[in-house]
């Protein structure tokens, strides 16, 4: 059987008429519509016969499904939709409350089993607080369930501690929690109150107090102090002040390193007072221009190393004055120095 004849015997199963010529070609009519294209023959009349076949033969087909809903008026095939389309509202609203209703029964379940008891408790970024602290605050324990763990309310709670700036808690499905902690960074101790009730309390370089000092913290600070006494306008200012040189001197130069600054006093006459470890005369810096001064006793301080560290005799100095002239810095010596 040649390939002519078995494409002619694929052609006879479908809805066509082939219609013969005398020169063998043939031209595709649908019947009972009438010819499809009398100006096309070949293979290309073919296939393009085929195709709208097809298209008419599929538009049939849609004729045929919606017929039945033609000799519906218009206004009750409108209501036979809006019943449908309430059926389906009224499908989706039980469906929602069967969820809801099962919603707590399934979670109170859920929670019974072992395999959602919290098993793992992760806590990071800790330093100065202690991991039983914040574990006590978040209220978790190993017999406590995954699905009553709000990290929200724990958070909250841990963010109450004194020394905790930013708290982020997170579940690790399905029996773990994540508890990561960011600290707050004293720069100095900060002597507050009245001068008869006095206590150090830790400051950050922002000047905000972070947590009072307790037995055994680590004191290794800039002591700041003398604002007991002053009003409360004065006292923002002389703050203001301190916040400015802390922020200086965490920068930690060589020559006058945060470590270096063992007090930091305010006087209602003389302004800030600074006085070093290695040094046991006070500085003057006044008030205001902070960062100029600092720049200039930094100067000063080189000096005095550099003559120490050749041997020289600096006992003498009796005090450094900021603000003695402009532009200029008062090394005092004693008499015998």
């Amino acid at each position: 059987m040649t390939v002519k004849r078995k494409f002619r015997g694929v052609l006879r199963t479908l809805p066509l008429k082939v219609r013969k010529k005398g020169d063998g070609d043939a031209t595709w009519s649908r019947s009972p519509y009438g010819q499809v294209s009398s100006g096309f023959s070949g293979t290309k009349g073919r296939i393009s016969g085929l195709a709208a076949e097809y298209s008419r033969t599929w538009q049939r087909f849609l004729r045929r499904r919606f017929e039945k809903y033609s000799h519906i008026p218009r206004s009750e095939a409108r209501k036979k939709m809006l019943r449908r389309a309430a059926r389906t509202a009224a499908i989706a609203v039980l469906a929602f409350a069967f969820v809801f209703v099962l919603q707590r029964p399934a979670k109170q379940y859920l929670a019974t089993l072992e395999l959602f008891r919290i098993k793992d408790i992760g806590i990071y970024g800790y330093a100065l607080t202690r991991p039983e602290e914040i574990k006590e605050l978040a209220g978790v324990d190993y017999t406590t369930s995954i699905f009553s763990v709000s990290p929200e309310k724990i958070a909250a709670s841990i963010d109450a501690h004194s020394w905790i700036a930013e708290v982020l808690v997170e579940k690790i499905w399905p029996d773990g929690i994540r508890i990561a902690v960011k600290e707050h960074k004293a720069a100095a101790l900060l002597l507050d109150g009245p001068p008869d009730r006095a206590a150090l309390v830790y400051m950050n370089k922002k000047g905000e107090i972070i947590a009072p000092v307790r037995k055994g913290d680590d004191l290794d600070y800039p002591v700041i102090s003398g604002l007991g006494v002053f009003s409360a306008e004065k006292r923002q200012e002389a703050l203001a002040d301190a916040v400015v040189f802390l922020k200086l001197i965490s920068y930690n130069n060589p020559n006058l390193p945060a470590q270096s600054v063992s007090e930091i006093h305010f006087d209602d006459r003389e302004g800030m007072i600074v006085r070093l470890v290695d040094f046991p005369f006070p500085i003057y810096f006044g008030s205001g221009e902070v960062q100029k001064k600092y720049k200039q006793l930094r100067s000063v301080l080189a000096v005095l190393y550099k003559k120490r560290n050749n041997n020289v005799d600096i006992s003498g100095v009796k005090y450094i004055r900021m603000e003695y002239l402009e532009d200029k810095v008062l090394v005092a010596q004693s008499q015998s120095g």
